[in-house]
């Protein structure tokens, strides 16, 4: 199905990578994409490099070999901007609500606890308040989501946890209190097994990684501890297929080498973190081919974090922020909270990529 590749803004010679974005309304990027991949049209406001064609090609509303539609086919799509790609017939419902069950570290945490007040109209992150316990100084991209780009009432299930790592036995988080994903998934299958949630109205996001690699890049065995992590990661998402999730969107870990924690760590261990980054996405994105090969009628998106970081990082003025290493604890002056937690800027532009990437669909 793909060849899994780094996932990127854009190849050398203004081409760009498989799954990368390669058109829509706003688009001023690269229009081509890499050999084996084919420039497909997804909506007025994206088109994406899927992979299957044997050469480039530009922006066109032709599909690839596998049928295109919107609402009801399965989807394999990554992000590099925003985007879906459809590959197989599996429908989506539109029922009045919708619901998002998510699982991550801090960069996702609202605070949620499933055993007080659930997610409801008038508060869709159930429990603690509106806007959560997060670190944003405000909204994350969670609560951008269900707040104010859902286009129905969606209510959010959020067990993200501070400090997670996918497996605590593989990588340790920083204290022994914290759910790992696979904690997450226990909590879940513990109180929400089923309902009010059906296959058809419900999303499953997942974002991890950011501790994984944060907490395991300098290892001289990370390649080998890369593919525990991600035996562990996807026998998680098959739990959640086998309660009856079909929906899935994963996050890639965005470019924490450009936080300003790392970036006092000198050049070097900005490039070391920068590749163990890179081997984990390009990870991520072949696990991700094999489950939806494995279970039929999933539909899968993957969206691409560097982008919306990068696109503040590289342009930080454009977004109120003196320069890219700004650090306030308001949430809205500077790209980051504090020196390791991007703040409202970057994850109002996260939830904008990802309701681009599933517009006409969850949002």
């Amino acid at each position: 199905m793909i060849l899994p590749l780094l996932l990127c803004v854009a190849t050398a010679a203004a081409q760009q990578a498989v799954y990368g974005q390669c058109g829509g309304s706003s688009w001023t990027g690269a229009k081509t994409c890499a050999i084996g991949s084919t420039c497909v049209y997804q909506n007025a406001y994206y088109s994406q490099c899927l992979p299957g064609a044997v050469s480039s090609t530009s922006t066109s509303k032709t599909t690839t070999s596998a049928p295109i539609t919107s609402k009801t086919s399965t989807t394999l799509t990554t992000k590099a901007s925003s985007t879906s790609t459809s590959i197989t017939k599996s429908p989506i419902s539109t029922a009045a609500v919708e619901y998002f069950i998510t699982f991550g570290d801090s960069y996702s945490q609202t605070g949620f606890d499933p055993t007080l007040t659930q997610p409801a109209a008038d508060n869709p992150l159930g429990n603690p308040n509106l806007q959560g316990y997060t670190t944003t100084g405000g909204f994350n991209w969670v609560g951008y989501l269900a707040e104010t780009y859902n286009n129905t009432l969606m209510l959010s299930y959020n067990f993200a946890s501070g400090g997670a790592t996918t497996n605590a036995s593989l990588v340790a988080p920083f204290a022994t209190t914290v759910l790992s994903f696979i904690d997450q998934v226990d909590q879940f299958v513990q109180y929400i097994p089923s309902g009010p949630w059906s296959s058809g109205n419900t999303l499953f996001g997942v974002w991890m990684g950011v501790n994984d690699v944060g907490n395991a890049w300098y290892l001289s065995n990370y390649t080998t501890v890369l593919g525990q992590i991600m035996d562990s990661y996807f026998a998680e998402i098959q739990r959640l297929y086998n309660v009856g999730g079909r929906n899935f969107l994963f996050l890639t870990v965005p470019p924490t080498q450009d936080s300003p924690l790392f970036i006092a760590e000198g050049k070097a261990v900005q490039a070391s973190i920068a590749t163990a980054i890179s081997q984990y996405n390009a990870a991520l994105v072949s696990r991700v081919t094999a489950f939806k090969a494995a279970n039929a009628g999933s539909n899968i998106w993957v969206y691409d974090t560097q982008v919306p970081f990068l696109k503040a990082i590289n342009n930080p003025t454009a977004y109120g922020s003196a320069d890219a290493t700004c650090i306030n604890a308001d949430g809205v002056s500077c790209l980051w909270w504090n020196d390791y937690h991007p703040s409202q800027i970057v994850h109002n532009l996260v939830a904008q990529g990802v309701a681009s990437l599933l517009k006409g669909i969850f949002w």
